[in-house]
């Protein structure tokens, strides 16, 4: 992982690697040799200097980090405030001693004040997780109950890289919460509390929760589960020099929650997350569980302890850059620090928000201590060091100039000069106003049939300065959905082309396998004037979480488009069959070659070859039917993305 792009998180960054490439692609002359076009890959020099690049969604930040590293001049911008900040921060990293300094002297101050909030029993333990139950109520017989799929808390089932226990199981007892190690992994039954327990049943499956008293089905929308009163399980410790072992909560564990709620009530000089959740979701959750507010996410303990981080920061003395890295990892911290945290049950790690994509509602919640010294993996401390190391000037990566190569290593550096922070904005793609011209735009538009990402940037965005977006996020909306999301991706076309130097080159990432979605970019580029003169897939999301499963979408499809009054009309040759030869041993599922061929169906009546080429500025012709790459007539291998 490059460890600049790891100081926050951000939902579907294009691999850093693959937007240097498409940089260099379009930037190289078309007849760039394969070999040069690899060794300009891997080497540290500024080949992009003299030329801005621009990115209209910038998001996470690929294209503008690259391209500030190949020496761009760089702008952009995103209706997202906490995208920009990202952005700032890797653009412009604060020097990583003065990050290391404020945040030592930030976890001081919130020990000092708040370490009582995690008493112990022995000076020795160290609480690191919290497990959590919810008591529902039955609307049927308004009786209460505890929520849970199974009595397991904990498992040493000896998978690599896991938590290595004393006991093989850990259960907990529904009567009375208290905690069992057991000495067998597949034992079945608990046996407490005068009856037998079945430790792999609960009161909650497939989705529903059943009432043990009147036996009633009822789903968390019902049950209201994620505001429902709940009940500490279990408290998961740590003594050094010992293995993790899991103990029943006790009294001083729920005197510390009650004076973490007392002092929540009465700290007026808390930074607390603002607002009410946007009501009208492209998904529903957290809304469904009840929860209505953005600090309906965190526990008491949890409010007290980040408000209060957040305020120290807004108070103390610190440069903006250091500010902003220091308060990216405190918000940084927040998905692993909310009431929809769970527990990898058999590694012993806690899950954290966003994990899966959207707002899942555990069974088993888990609050991590925070201001623990060293484990977990949402700590503050784990963050701050995060965003210590994405002060790094120098990062690694692999590369390969041919197939059957060995990897060679290749050390890439950060810009030397001082990128202009201010030229990425919050503004809307289709309200880019006037700025400095660009040579090059690349960028990743929202997907048609994607995640709404402002939703789940909202979960962060309560609690910084900016908790709202510039504009509306391009999502498919009215009587037709297609339609109207082209039109208004044409209007986010339009305002970057005029941004864009005549006779450069507009290229976007982009898949579905929906032909809505396609048919949604044919409608925006006939709007917006465009032609595209290239076409062809790169892998981006293999082997990526959900991307690797059957029915998604793990190949992008690079579009090149200029003006159509730059470009000639001309056939694709082009083929799917052609690109699937052409990347093999590499598989493409029957979803992308669904995604391939609407991509290319979309392209054959829009596709253009450019009026004229001055070499200064890439094409990618198709000058073979399979899309291999062509030889010159000197005899050098064109370049890979050139062909």
């Amino acid at each position: 992982m490059d460890p600049v792009y790891s100081a926050h998180r951000w939902w579907a960054r294009r691999p850093p690697a693959i937007m240097r490439g498409l940089l260099l692609a379009a930037a190289l002359p078309s007849n760039t040799p394969i070999d040069e076009f690899w060794k300009a890959f891997a080497s540290p020099d500024k080949l992009l200097t003299g030329l801005r690049v621009h990115d209209p969604f910038a998001g996470g930040g690929s294209t503008l980090v690259e391209a500030a590293r190949l020496g761009a001049e760089v702008s952009g911008g995103d209706i997202d405030p906490l995208a920009i900040e990202i952005v700032r921060h890797e653009l412009q990293p604060a020097p990583a001693d003065e990050i290391r300094a404020a945040g030592e002297e930030l976890l001081s101050f919130l020990r000092v004040r708040y370490d009582d909030l995690y008493p112990t029993d022995t000076s020795a333990e160290i609480p690191l997780h919290y497990f959590w139950l919810h008591e529902v109520t039955c609307p049927g017989c308004e009786q209460p109950g505890l929520l849970y799929r199974n009595l397991i808390l904990v498992r040493d089932a000896e998978k690599h890289g896991a938590v290595v226990r004393d006991r093989p199981l850990t259960v907990f007892c529904p009567a009375d919460l208290s905690v069992h190690g057991l000495t067998m992994l597949d034992q079945g039954v608990l046996q407490h509390c005068g009856r037998q327990w079945n430790i792999l049943e609960g009161t909650f499956a497939k989705f529903r929760y059943t009432c043990p008293n009147c036996g009633r089905k009822s789903k968390h929308s019902e049950l209201r589960t994620g505001i429902a009163p709940r009940r500490l399980a279990a408290v998961e410790v740590t003594v050094e020099g010992q293995r993790r072992r899991l103990r029943a909560s006790s009294a001083s564990d729920y005197h510390a929650i009650s004076e973490a709620a007392a002092r929540l009530e009465m700290d007026s000089s808390l930074r607390l997350p603002r607002g009410r959740l946007t009501a009208n979701r492209y998904d529903d959750r957290p809304i469904c569980f009840g929860i209505e507010t953005a600090a309906q996410l965190f526990s008491e303990r949890q409010l007290v302890v980040f408000g209060a981080a957040m305020a120290w920061v807004n108070n103390a003395e610190l440069k903006a850059s250091i500010k902003r890295g220091i308060t990216l990892a405190i918000s940084n911290a927040l998905a692993t620090n909310n009431k929809l945290c769970g527990y990898a049950t058999d590694y012993g790690r806690l899950s954290a928000l966003f994990t899966v994509r959207g707002f899942p509602l555990p069974a088993l919640s888990i609050e991590l201590n925070p201001l623990h010294p060293e484990g977990g993996r949402g700590t503050l401390r784990h963050c701050i060091d995060r965003v210590i190391r994405s002060s790094n000037p120098v990062v690694q990566r692999y590369v390969w100039s041919v197939p059957d190569a060995a990897p060679k290593r290749a050390k890439l550096f950060l810009p030397t000069g001082t990128p202009d922070t201010q030229a990425v904005r919050v503004v809307s793609a289709a309200d880019q106003g006037d700025g400095p011209r660009a040579d090059l735009c690349i960028f990743d538009p929202p997907y048609f049939d994607y995640i709404a990402y402002s939703e789940l940037s909202e979960f962060y965005r309560a609690w910084h300065d900016q908790p709202t977006t510039a504009s509306s996020p391009l999502l498919p909306h009215g009587d037709n959905p297609a339609e109207q999301f082209g039109l208004d991706f044409a209007d986010c076309l339009r305002s970057t082309v005029r941004r864009l130097a005549e006779g450069r080159p507009l290229v976007f990432t982009y898949h579905s396998s929906n032909p809505d979605a396609w048919h949604a970019i044919g409608v925006a580029l006939d709007d917006a004037k465009l032609a595209v003169t290239g076409l062809w897939p790169v892998r981006s999301d293999g082997h990526m979480g959900h991307h690797s499963q059957p029915g998604n979408c793990e190949w992008d499809l690079v579009l090149c488009c200029r003006r159509t009054g730059e470009t000639t009309p001309a056939e694709l040759a082009a083929s799917v069959d052609g690109w699937i030869r052409a990347v093999q041993p590499l598989v493409v599922s029957e979803s992308d070659r669904t995604n391939m061929t609407l991509a290319h169906e979309m392209t054959r009546s829009r596709f253009a070859v450019p009026s004229s080429d001055g070499g200064s500025s890439h094409d990618t012709r198709r000058t073979s039917p399979d899309h291999r790459a062509t030889r010159p007539a000197d005899g050098r291998q064109g370049t890979a993305m050139g062909t």
